[in-house]
């Protein structure tokens, strides 16, 4: 089956990276110059174009400066900086396209983020449209400085006011920070996001997050020995704004899960399961109000106190609870404001 022909192709000759357009060679160059590649790739991709990757490892070092802040501050280094357009890029698959940061890129005072796609100013529109799929991105997190995370550190991290967005068929390993992190960084957040058959490896923080997107969707992603599975933020104005509504089906994960001011999400089908991680509140809600489906939550019941929990809804938080499985020291565990309804739960 003849291969899909994409705008742009990146791929790999012996010891050199190829840029392609068409017939048309754009760049020959050395491995090492692999940032460099990437970037004149990206700038040929016409708007609402394609991106090909080829299979093979791509070590790339992150050279590209960008400010997220509107006063120029708060400098990201990336090694796949896109900005102000929509594209589309397709690896071979994860595990045979695999981008990975090169060693001691990262340090507590060097934040670093290997694809950041947003918006340059602080109130320029993001993409209208784009995707991202068939892809592993490694964090080589052995090989970095450490130290304290800073907000926004991830494989990939989306910003601006935005719509349309697929994340798909990737996996996230070994991230000094988030494995996908959809934030708000810029003029605003996502509408319509989708992410779909991913799999956060090893993250030092989150592995997968939405950070005040709506009418988004997370679909039979997984997560493991990650710091959180699965973040979904809100804002502090939850009691007045409109429905976010984001679900998340089919989500599997041995990390905990946060849901912290999000109105109207739907967890169906989680499978959440802590009885190994070394400090979990379960599933953890904040404030706002959503329901939880056929689903299984569990922690270790030999864990007696607040690590032990299966689920830990506090302040604010309305959750229902419908045919859910339901273990731990704590089963349901509402304190403060929260209120719950359980119906047809084995706990």
């Amino acid at each position: 089956e003849e291969p899909t022909r994409r705008d742009v192709e990146v791929s790999q000759k012996g010891d050199l990276i190829l840029v392609r357009a068409g017939l048309k060679t754009l760049l020959s160059t050395p491995k090492s110059d692999a940032a460099n590649a990437f970037q004149v790739a990206v700038a040929a991709v016409p708007s609402g174009g394609s991106l090909g990757i080829g299979e093979g490892l791509y070590e790339l070092p992150a050279p590209y400066p960008v400010a997220l802040d509107a006063d120029g501050g708060n400098i990201f280094y990336c090694c796949i900086p896109i900005l102000d357009k929509s594209m589309h890029i397709f690896g071979a698959g994860a595990g045979k396209t695999v981008l990975k940061l090169a060693a001691w890129q990262r340090s507590a005072s060097r934040h670093v983020v290997m694809m950041l796609i947003r918006g340059t100013g602080p109130m320029a529109p993001g993409y209208s449209s784009f995707s991202v799929d068939g892809l592993t991105l490694d964090g080589n997190v052995k090989y970095q400085y450490s130290g304290t995370q800073h907000d926004g550190e991830a494989l990939i991290l989306v910003g601006s006011a935005r719509r349309n967005g697929k994340y798909a068929n990737l996996e996230l390993r070994n991230s000094h920070g988030a494995g996908l992190y959809l934030g708000n960084n810029g003029g605003g957040s996502g509408t319509n996001e989708l992410i779909q058959n991913c799999i956060a490896r090893s993250c030092a923080d989150k592995g997968i997050m939405l950070d005040t997107c709506q009418d988004s969707r997370v679909e039979d992603c997984q997560a493991w020995a990650c710091q959180e599975g699965l973040c979904l933020y809100g804002n502090d104005d939850w009691q007045t704004r409109g429905a976010d509504r984001v679900t998340v089906a089919g989500f599997q994960t041995d990390s905990q899960v946060m849901v912290w001011q999000v109105n109207d999400f739907k967890l169906d089908g989680l499978d959440m399961d802590c009885s190994k991680a070394a400090s979990s509140y379960g599933l953890v809600v904040r404030d706002g109000s959503g329901q939880v489906l056929l689903s299984q939550l569990k922690s270790d019941k030999k864990k007696t106190g607040a690590y032990g929990s299966a689920t830990h809804l506090y302040r604010g938080a309305a959750v229902g609870f419908q045919n859910c499985q339901i273990s731990g020291y704590y089963g349901i565990r509402a304190i403060e404001r929260a209120k719950v309804l359980a119906t047809n739960c084995d706990i």
